[in-house]
């Protein structure tokens, strides 16, 4: 699954799932920077009609699936001065997706003889080299594990990884944070889900008994599948406490799901930002030699609402800058505490002591004015970096005499950054200081 992807076709065999989802999830790190390097190719008509008919037979939504293969069909020719593969599937993409307002789709190219040959056209593309060092990376699941003043529990979540990896992490983290007295999971840099069973599993700690969370409706062969909590799961269940969650303009995907499942069986808080937007599970299908196409595949029926947050994102319910998210969340549990009634004398006057302590270091921000001259013919340009977790569409730049401008508070220190100009990620051209991050070069300033 990439929710990143999730629903396997009968036809598919299984050994594919572990090892397809990696591509699916780099793809999605930052989708400006190509996954391959960078290669001229021979391109003709007969990639765009197979890209179309993987559109036709897998996307979820079969009205927009047509839209896009007669588009591909009709604007073929237009594409011809591209000589480079990657450049034509990132414009590709971002051509696409104004079509179906889908942030899952991707076209991705890759050399000819790359892909493996017994590998048809129309069968998932497998890649199993980027694993081992994606999770550790991001520490199996967990990236952060602590308990904050008051015993406040603290689990930073980049992503879900698979659950035959991942599952003890996971375990262990909840035990670590079993006595705590409430539990803020951060979820402001979390970009999806390897396993269509991990967000279950961790949501089980949080419910007393099996609880029916969402279904996966499949549109190619017509299923829909259902998704409960587990009934036992290792280690004590985190019961009758305080759940708040952390988002940004950045969390995506399996991280939304677990966001809005637990928002609306009314379990968890959420605080910060309303979150990117992509729902609907993927899978990655080769259409050539040279295109393969990450394709929304099925949909998300949450069991509450009946729908989704595709296009709309999880609405938070304490809305903040994401860089003020975990300050915030702090503020509010603490006073929180001091408002039970059962809270004895004592105890209270450690709370007071804590939230008092806590309110007077709050975040300095300072304001840094950002400018990009030029791009006059722009649709949209938005400017993304570390002091948002990376939102490529939080933080939207004006228009001015001289091109794009913006004014954004950022935490003293390094500060990070890229202009997205129409759904592309660039480096500032007034700015030459850059540093590498993840393998790929960002824009540095440093903040005083």
């Amino acid at each position: 699954m990439i929710w990143f992807s999730t629903i396997i076709s009968p036809s598919i065999n299984p050994s594919f799932l572990i090892v397809k989802y990696i591509l699916l999830l780099i793809c999605c790190l930052n989708s400006a920077v190509p996954f391959f390097a960078q290669s001229s190719f021979q391109l003709g008509k007969a990639s765009f009609d197979s890209i179309a008919k993987v559109l036709e037979n897998y996307y979820v939504f079969p009205d927009k699936a047509n839209e896009m293969s007669i588009y591909l069909k009709q604007n073929a020719a237009s594409y011809d001065t591209f000589k480079n593969g990657n450049n034509l599937a990132e414009q590709l993409t971002l051509d696409l997706r104004k079509i179906c307002k889908d942030q899952h789709l991707k076209i991705i190219f890759e050399e000819s003889g790359t892909v493996e040959k017994s590998q048809p056209a129309g069968a998932p593309n497998s890649r199993s080299s980027w694993l081992r060092s994606l999770l550790t990376e991001n520490n199996f699941g967990i990236k952060e594990k602590s308990i904050l003043p008051g015993n406040i529990g603290y689990l930073n979540i980049p992503m879900f990884g698979p659950l035959n990896l991942c599952a003890d992490t996971l375990i262990a983290a909840m035990k670590y944070v079993a006595s705590t007295d409430a539990l803020i999971l951060d979820l402001r840099n979390s970009r999806g889900s390897l396993d269509e069973n991990a967000v279950p599993f961790l949501s089980s700690y949080f419910f007393a008994e099996p609880i029916h969370m969402f279904d996966f409706y499949t549109r190619h062969n017509q299923t829909t599948r259902q998704f409960w909590t587990y009934a036992v799961v290792p280690g004590p269940l985190y019961l009758n406490k305080p759940v708040y969650i952390l988002t940004s303009g950045r969390t995506f995907s399996g991280g939304e799901e677990l966001a809005y499942d637990l928002q609306q069986l009314k379990r968890a808080k959420i605080i910060g930002e309303t979150t990117r937007g992509g729902a609907n599970p993927t899978d990655l299908i080769r259409a050539d030699a040279n295109f393969s196409v990450s394709v929304p595949v099925s949909r998300v029926i949450n069991s509450v609402t009946g729908t989704n947050w595709e296009q709309v994102g999880v609405k938070p319910d304490v809305a903040v800058k994401s860089n003020m998210a975990l300050y915030t969340a702090q503020e509010l549990l603490l006073d929180s505490f001091l408002k039970t009634p059962t809270t004895g004398i004592e105890h209270k006057k450690i709370l007071q002591q804590l939230l008092a302590d806590h309110r007077s270091n709050k975040p300095v921000l300072r304001t840094i004015e950002f400018d990009l001259p030029g791009y006059p013919d722009a649709k949209e340009v938005y400017l993304s970096g570390s002091f948002n977790n990376w939102a490529p569409r939080t933080t939207a730049m004006k228009r001015t005499a001289r091109g794009w401008a913006v004014a954004i508070e950022a935490s003293p220190g390094e500060l990070t950054y890229k202009f997205v100009v129409d759904g592309k990620f660039i480096l500032d051209p007034s700015n030459q200081q850059v540093k590498t991050e993840n393998g790929k070069e960002n824009s540095l300033i440093l903040v005083k």
